[in-house]
């Protein structure tokens, strides 16, 4: 130990020395030892390693202790009744000893927190809890707590939830103690700055801490001061927003019963505005989490109650009075001041109108109960003072009306534009014409005041919301277009007054947008003279005009003849691109003035679509295009703000008004259309543009400074020049090797070499604000040109182009300037979270001072608590800036590997990489912190990954900093939010496997240290929720979960990322468990298969159970714990948000997992008696998810799946689970009876497969039917359930044997004569279609089926079709059913078709059965399985064809052919797996069908070959999938048959096969036949096309025809004309004038078929 310690170590010593003389001498020795430098270098090297046994500044801080402990005890034990200046001496001494506490505690941290936060945080609390030490030692330890402790991250980050919880109660415990020795301003920051910390750092407070505010504002009601009650509302705020989320209801009720406190004290306490702020917060508040997003009703997410009523109308009257004051004091105030009332007030108030305004009452009278006392409201005979207050739209016009002073009028104009704006649905259109009659006679009063920007502003949210309205009556129409025509006049006027500029555009633009006006040549007179100049909201405005409108060629210049001379040669498009370019800079080349266009900022790439579209032949068409495409995601991110809405939709999704996991199989990338019809350009106005641009551009770079020229301008010229060439390229007027080679380009390409000239100068002279300011923007400027979106736009094209600009000197010397600023030492700044202090601080430090400075009422509320590292206020200008460059280099090399480029992108990756190396990298600065983010964030694309060596070097850092940063969860979910682009970065199939494992392996253990950081509960929930986000991406990547496995090195477990999601739907946090349970398709779907596909690709079957089960028993779970606990009326909310949980996950498995969903909706319907869910809750739900299925109705979708739901209700065998209990309330049946009446056929069967024959009674009874005549009715389905268990053989399975016991008995029953007795037998002939129709609805044939059981139908196999509803066999036990009902029938049949033929509308009763079956259903599964089930049925036929089918076999071929094609014809546009097999299921029905009435019927296939052959051909190129079945039939029925008599003729008569290499062999055989007897002439080739009689169905079945009748007319048009000369002479009979009516009766039946129309129209032209 060194000398210096040894003296320290000393003077400790003496501090606990018993004489006070000594202490005393000791106390100076102190100071000055603990400021000795050699001192303070051994301490902090102790305390920094851990060196316990050396003396470090912990064991300092001990000593300390003992001395102020031995010091008080002094104090405490000297006599109580001394002279005054005696108790003057002590209360020195007390400032002393604190003073002394203070100084070291600043020695000890000044360079970084030393001292032990455990142990200050046990000194304060002592110290605070000990009454006996004084107003003193309390407010100096409150101030250390505040300033020293609560200030510093590293503490805020060390606070245990235990002890925030502490120091919340005994600080709250303080403020409430009426004491005056307490200062309660700086107690209420403390609670402010740890309830910030409570609710940042834990999971919150618990809601019992709800009664320490209302007390805390009850008693500020009684005591009429509000010292420091601003900072408790605060805190109020601050808990309220984290308690809300877990407990709703409680919120409501209980800060219902505070809030008239508060508005007691508003109204009678005349408090400060700083107190007002937080309250109108708080009541804002309470209407977000009363009102989610406006919500009005209960039904519509609302939580109303009569308390939450009376407070609304008594708060809008508050108010309402509250607006009148200020208007009044503004009326009467001297000097100037603002008309506008707080935003934040205008908001409240808009959001009140919303919920108090309706159509039925116009006034109502309220109880001010909030102004009587307490002792008031216990005395029943003092009644409540009531008031009548003025409601609706009435008020607002009043007030708009009753004064002209802008005081009194802007607000109401603020609250209408913000009611209007918000909830546009809440102007009713009886009050639309009133209003704008209003705003009318305003809009001119402007001779003074600041009114007109606010009545514009309000004019412009009418027009929007008049635009919305569709259901306005004529009168009502006509009246507001009178308006509107004088508003759009006065506008026009007023459009040259530069303050109100934006404001009047605005206007137009809603003017425009919802078509109220009919827009004139005066508007387009505005974008060619002086009148404005381009900005922002002019360009907008100009930009929708040219979307809805035709731009007229030429416009009137009024009275200036002059400029009517000069512009005579130009139309109005090019003055229009004149003005914006140059804007009245007529002598360009003479002007040292840039044009706004240079110096302004636009949307991006708005004026280059303007541009553009003006050169092209049909602009608007070509601004529609533009304007199509969805807005590139690079730049819809940066407009995403945190706030208060997330919660907001929690609560809409808890009540299922929000359901958007419906909208993930809805959501479809927009793709660039293949060919782009109808975009030409005008050249002239093309060349006027480039010449322009051209001439805009050499200016600038003629007047080039590297000293003086802005780089912005340079950046933006050439950024606009590629813009344009982007546009071009994109409609397709210029191909992209042009766009290298054009002038245009090689501007562009010089002026951001001179731009970067100054990037270079910068990296020799990085000093100087502007410098850094002016570079900073050409940063941002250059991010904003570039795009890394995966979707092909005219934003990405353009970024393709401007990075061609940049080379590689620029890149290289923006990331060596990054890597100088990296390495810059700077002092740190003045608000860091290590409190600086001078060298000679002040020794006698006074509390009364610190005390006085809590009081500052006036403190900025962001300082409260301590910074978190990623607050920007730790970050200088140079700081910014080099996170803007190095942010501009990630969008550079993740875009680059898309194109070519002039640099090397690897190498500035690597210059990027080498900043998170150890050597550079020290993350426990918040600007290195700041950096890795950015580079964690931007570095990995999402379309081309970052290379795997690269990605290993990426990562390497993060367990480091996850691992120094564990604490502060800020930092830990911004980690995590920062990681979801890596994740897809890992699954990139790399040949470098080592690199890959290696990056794998680095990123999952710090995803798994999180995961077991969250068991531990050292998470809070919104790490939860980043890390939940987190595993779902990680799903997306590997839904397998083959390398996604969580590793706990603390417990050496493994845990598949598939089984760790499910256990987050029993987190503890409601938020995390709806995210999770939102979430849970990604255990069901494979997303990253799913491609540019609308329809996700399932997983298998087994991953997709075990996730049902995984994920039911973990919301089952959280459940239970909940019902344990269910008499606790504090739990109502936890019940509520549990079951909201259980309803969620089972929602999304039933909209994402076909195979699961019977499963799912069982256990929605168990989940209505077991876990209380409300059912109509469960019917919203359901109504959505048929909705979204295509069904028409709930019942509808219910009902198909009812036989299931029923099937395992009674399997339950349990006596709660009777049929009469079934919740038939989820089929929207109001009782039991409508129930049984509308669905007995589903049940009955059920009931007697079980022998349940007292229950059918009971159902007969309650229906008031006989018993017997339903047993009649459900007699087919009932035979379902029997007959192919006595068909089947029974080889060792015992459950079958039982089932075929069972239905033995259950048929013996049905036999008796007390049952349906001999009828059966006559029951069964009478019903048999029926039956067969049954038998075949069972049919389910198993992916999996063996070789003994194999049919054709294995040829269509699906491992994840689900199974229908039971009960359901394989095809083979089908067929031994129906051969075994005819080898029961009396006559002994061969076969079950014998039997129907005697019957001759059997067949078609069974065709049209099971095809209307198919027609209803929008199910692809079960419509695949009623394919399969028509191929059976119709193969069955097919093999008896010969037989003659009792004289059915044509129509039955007839039927199936035209059913088949119908389907054919009705395949959607793109397959998915199972459309895929039903479309070829049906082609190979088709052949079969062909091939069997070729074989056995002769001429039976000759009238329907040409449908057939017309209907195949397109599908040869459509469909790939089934393109060689398809050829296969075609070439057997034309080149197999081409000798067969009956087809010959059919075959010579077809339409000629398309002349493309795959037809070949069927053209020429075609061909062959059709000219045996030598080639044909015109008038052969029309009659041929005419002695073809089409199906009128079918009119595509002629389109080879027509395509071939075209070229001939092409060909022999002498021909044509000798026809037609022929034709003139008997015109009835010509053969042209046939072909005319031919082919109008052609194009009247191909109305919707675009192919037909196009060949059509070329015929007649």
């Amino acid at each position: 130990m060194s000398l210096a310690l040894d003296d320290l170590l000393i003077c400790c010593r003496q501090l606990g020395h018993d004489k006070a003389t000594e202490r005393r001498k000791e106390v100076e020795n102190f100071k000055r030892l603990i400021r000795n430098p050699e001192t303070i270098q051994h301490l902090d090297r102790h305390s920094d390693f851990k060196q316990g046994k050396y003396l470090n500044w912990d064991a300092v801080f001990k000593f300390l202790q003992k001395y102020i402990q031995k010091e008080t005890e002094c104090l405490k034990t000297a006599r109580s009744s001394v002279s005054a200046s005696t108790q003057a001496t002590r209360q020195k001494k007390m400032q002393e000893i604190s003073s002394l506490l203070k100084y070291f505690i600043k020695c000890a941290n000044k360079r970084a927190p030393r001292l032990k936060c455990q142990e200050l945080l046990n000194y304060i609390l002592d110290t605070v809890k000990d009454s006996s030490n004084g107003a003193i030692y309390g407010a100096d330890c409150s101030n250390i707590l505040l300033k020293d402790i609560l200030s510093v991250r590293k503490y805020w980050c060390e606070i245990s939830q235990q002890q925030w919880l502490e120091l919340f109660s005994v600080y709250f415990t303080l403020y409430l103690k009426p004491s005056q020795d307490i200062n309660r301003v700086l107690v209420a920051r403390i609670i402010q700055a740890v309830t910030k910390g409570c609710c940042s750092q834990t999971d919150g407070l618990n809601s019992k801490f709800l009664d320490f505010f209302s007390k805390a504002i009850q008693n500020a009601r009684q005591e009429k001061t509000s010292a420091g009650l601003n900072h408790i509302l605060a805190a109020f705020v601050i808990f309220l927003k984290t308690l809300a989320v877990n407990f709703r209801i409680q919120v409501c009720d209980l800060v219902d019963e505070i809030l008239p406190a508060l508005l007691y004290i508003w109204t009678q306490h005349r408090p400060n505005d700083s107190l007002k702020e937080v309250i109108i917060e708080l009541f804002q508040l309470q209407i977000y989490i009363h009102h989610p997003k406006g919500a009005k009703t209960q039904e519509k997410g609302a939580y109303e109650s009569k308390k939450w009523k009376s407070i609304l109308y008594n708060l809008y009257d508050l108010l309402v009075n509250e607006i009148s004051h200020i208007g009044s004091r503004g009326k009467y105030s001297s000097g100037s001041r603002n008309v506008a009332v707080k935003e934040n007030l205008i908001e409240l108030m808009a959001d009140i109108c919303h919920q108090v305004f309706n159509e039925d009452s116009r006034s109502l009278e309220i109880s001010q109960s909030y102004i009587t006392t307490q002792r008031e409201v216990s005395d029943y005979s003092v009644h409540c003072k009531r008031r009548k207050i003025e409601l609706g739209w009435d008020v607002i016009k009043d007030h708009l009306q009753k004064s002209q002073n802008d005081f009194e009028l802007v607000p109401w104009l603020q609250i209408t534009t913000q009611l209007i704006l918000k909830y546009p649905a809440s102007l009713p259109n009886c009050e639309l014409l009133p209003l704008l009659m209003i705003l009318y006679q305003l809009l001119p009063q402007q001779r003074r005041g600041e009114r007109t920007p606010y009545v514009l502003r309000c004019l412009m949210e009418v027009a929007l919301c008049q635009g919305k309205k569709s259901n306005l009556e004529g009168s009502q129409k006509s009246d507001l277009l009178k308006l509107w025509i004088k508003i759009w006049s006065i506008t026009l006027r007023n459009i040259s007054f530069e303050q109100i500029q934006a404001e009047n555009f605005g206007l137009l633009r809603a003017i425009i947008q919802g078509s109220l006006v009919e827009v004139d040549r005066e508007f387009w007179r505005l974008f060619t003279g002086s009148a404005c100049k381009p900005s922002c909201p002019v360009t907008c405005c100009l930009t929708l005009a040219l979307t809805v409108c035709v731009v007229p060629e030429t416009v009137k210049m009024g009275m200036e003849q002059n400029t009517c001379e000069v512009n005579r040669s130009f139309s109005l498009r090019e003055l229009i691109m004149k003005w914006l370019l140059f804007y009245q800079l007529e002598d360009f080349e003479d002007s040292t003035e840039l044009p706004p266009i240079l110096h302004s900022h636009f949307p991006h790439l708005s004026l280059e679509k303007i541009l553009v579209s003006l050169t092209m032949k049909n602009c608007k068409a070509t601004m529609n295009f533009f304007q199509s495409v969805p807005e590139c995601e690079h730049h819809q991110k940066e407009k995403q703000e945190p706030s208060f809405s997330a919660v907001e939709e929690l609560f809409l999704q808890t009540t299922f008004d929000k359901m958007d996991f419906l909208n993930i199989m809805k959501e479809c990338a927009i793709e660039k259309p293949k060919s782009i019809v109808g975009f030409s350009v005008h050249q002239n106005l093309k060349e006027s543009l480039d010449r322009y641009l051209l001439e805009l551009s050499e200016r600038l770079l003629n007047s080039y400074s590297s000293e003086t020229t802005n780089t912005e301008t340079l950046v933006r010229c050439s950024s606009l020049l590629v813009g344009v060439l982007g546009c071009y390229c994109y409609v397709g007027v210029i191909t992209e090797e042009e766009v290298y080679k054009s002038e245009l380009f090689h501007k562009a390409k010089c002026l951001m070499q001179c731009a970067g000239e100054s990037v270079t100068l910068f990296k020799n002279r990085t000093d100087g604000e502007s410098r850094i300011t002016s570079l900073r923007n050409m940063m941002r400027l250059c991010t904003s040109c570039l795009c890394n979106c995966t979707k092909h736009n005219p934003n990405k094209i353009a970024s393709r182009f401007f990075l061609r600009l940049l080379t590689s000197r620029l890149l290289n010397d923006i990331a060596d300037i990054c890597g100088s600023l990296v390495s810059f030492i700077r002092k740190p700044p003045e608000n860091g979270q290590v409190e600086s202090m001078e060298d000679d601080t002040d020794e006698n430090d006074d509390p009364a001072t610190s005390v006085s400075d809590a009081n500052e009422s006036g403190e900025n509320p962001l300082i409260i608590g301590a910074m978190s590292p990623l607050a920007e206020e730790h970050l200088s200008k140079q700081d910014i800036l080099l996170l803007d460059m190095l942010k501009f280099l990630c969008v550079c090399v993740t875009t680059a590997q898309t194109t070519t480029v002039s640099f090397r992108a690897a190498d500035i990756r690597g210059k990027l990489l080498l900043l998170t190396d150890s050597s550079i990298l020290d993350p426990t600065k918040p600007l290195h912190l700041h950096m890795y983010l950015l580079l964690l964030k931007e570095l990995p694309g999402e379309e081309y990954p970052l290379p795997v060596e690269d990605l290993v070097k990426l990562l390497k850092p993060l367990s480091d900093v996850c691992s120094l940063y564990r604490r502060d969860q800020d930092v830990c979910k911004t980690i995590l939010n920062h990681t979801l682009y890596i994740v897809t970065n890992l699954c990139q199939s790399s040949m470098d496997a080592e690199n890959t494992r290696d990056a794998q392996g680095q990123f999952l253990t710090v995803t798994g240290a999180f995961w077991h950081l969250t068991k531990e509960g050292k998470c809070t929930f919104s790490v939860r929720m980043a890390l939940v986000k987190c595993l779902k991406t990680l799903l997306e990547a590997d839904p397998y979960s083959k390398w996604a496995i969580l590793h706990v090195k603390t417990t050496g477990e493994d845990f598949p990322v598939n089984e760790v999601f499910p256990q987050f739907l029993a987190d503890n946090n409601h938020q995390v468990r709806m995210l999770a349970a939102e979430s849970i398709n990604r255990l069901f779907q494979d997303m990253k298969e799913a491609g540019s596909s609308t329809l996700l690709k399932a997983l298998p079957l087994k991953l997709q159970q075990t996730a049902f089960e995984n994920a039911y028993l973990k919301a089952q779970e959280g459940m239970r714990e909940v019902s344990h606990r269910a008499e606790n009326p504090d739990l109502l909310d936890e019940i509520y948000n549990r079951k909201a949980v259980l309803l969620m996950m089972i929602a999304v498995v039933l909209n994402c997992s076909p195979v699961c969903e019977k499963q799912a909706l069982f256990v929605l319907c168990k989940s209505v008696k077991e876990n209380g869910l409300e059912p109509h809750l469960i019917k919203k739900v359901l109504e959505k998810i048929s909705e979204t299925f295509g069904y028409r109705h709930l019942e509808d979708f219910m009902a198909s799946h009812l036989d299931y739901l029923v099937w395992e209700w009674l399997n339950l065998q349990d006596t709660k689970y009777s049929l009469s209990s079934f919740p038939f309330i989820l089929l929207n049946y109001t009782n039991i009876e409508d129930f049984y009446r509308s669905c007995y056929k589903v049940l009955i069967p059920h009931l007697v497969i079980r022998s349940d024959f007292d229950e059918v009674k009971s159902i007969a009874n309650l229906i008031q039917e006989d018993w017997k005549r339903l047993l009649i009715d459900c007699f087919p389905k009932i035979l379902v359930n029997i007959l192919p268990y006595f068909a089947c053989e029974v080889t060792g399975d015992i459950g079958m044997a039982q089932q075929r016991e069972n239905a033995s008995k259950v048929y013996d029953m049905l036999k008796d004569e007390n049952l349906l007795g001999k009828q059966i037998d006559h029951l069964f002939i009478t019903n048999l279609p029926e039956i067969v129709v049954e038998l075949l609805m069972t049919l389910h044939e198993p992916a999996t089926a063996g070789e003994s059981q194999s049919t054709d139908l294995c040829d269509f196999p699906g491992d994840l079709d689900p199974a229908p509803n039971p009960p359901h066999f394989p095809s083979h036990v089908i067929k031994a059913t129906f051969a075994y009902i005819s080898n029961c029938h009396k006559t002994k049949f061969k076969n079950i078709l014998e039997i129907l033929s005697k019957s001759p509308d059997s067949y078609q009763k069974i065709l049209l059965a099971i095809c209307e079956q198919a027609a209803e259903t929008n199910n692809v599964y079960r419509k695949h399985r009623i394919f399969k089930i028509y191929h059976l049925f119709v193969s069955l036929l097919l093999k008896e064809i010969r037989t003659g089918l009792g004289g059915a076999w044509a129509f039955v071929l007839r039927d199936v052919i035209y059913s088949l094609i119908h389907y054919i014809n009705k395949r959607p546009s793109r397959f998915m797996d199972v459309s895929l097999r039903s479309f070829s299921l049906c082609c190979d029905l088709l052949s079969q069908v062909c091939h069997t009435a070729v074989t056995y019927c002769k001429d039976a296939l000759e009238n329907h070959l040409h449908v057939i052959v017309g209907t195949l051909i397109p599908l040869v190129h459509e469909q790939v999938e089934v393109h060689q079945q398809v050829l296969d039939l075609l070439k057997y029925l034309v080149i197999d048959n081409k000798d067969n008599e009956n087809l010959y003729i059919t075959i010579k008569l077809l339409d000629p096969f398309p002349d493309h290499v795959i037809f070949k062999d069927l053209r020429i055989t075609q061909q062959k036949i059709k000219y045996s007897r030598g080639p044909f002439s015109l008038m052969e080739e029309i009659n041929h096309f005419l002695s073809v009689s089409v199906y009128d169905a079918l009119p595509l079945t002629r389109l080879e025809g027509l395509k071939d009748l075209r070229r001939q007319l092409q060909q022999h048009k002498d021909q044509m004309v000798e026809l037609m000369r022929a034709s003139q002479d008997n015109p009835q009979d010509g053969i042209m004038v046939k072909l005319v009516v031919n082919l109008l009766q052609l194009s009247k039946t191909a109305l919707n078929h675009t192919g037909e129309r196009e060949v059509l129209g070329k015929l007649f032209g």
